[in-house]
């Protein structure tokens, strides 16, 4: 009995788990060209502060 529980187990994992990686990659969805917009700028803006930051105490830049 404990056999078909591990049989189970071990057919049923490998299913269920691609199962729901299907469901997650199904569910994305492209951005917008205005939320790719928006997203580009804030990484530009998060870029340039990063250059401008003092970054010696972590043994950047002198």
């Amino acid at each position: 009995m404990i056999n078909y529980f591990w049989l189970a187990v071990v057919m049923l994992g490998p299913v269920l788990l691609g199962g729901a990686i299907f469901y997650a990659i199904m569910r994305q969805r492209r951005l917008s060209r205005g939320e790719r917009v928006n997203s580009d700028a804030a990484a530009r803006e998060l870029y340039r502060k990063g250059e401008n930051a003092d970054t010696r105490p972590f043994g950047g830049r002198q």
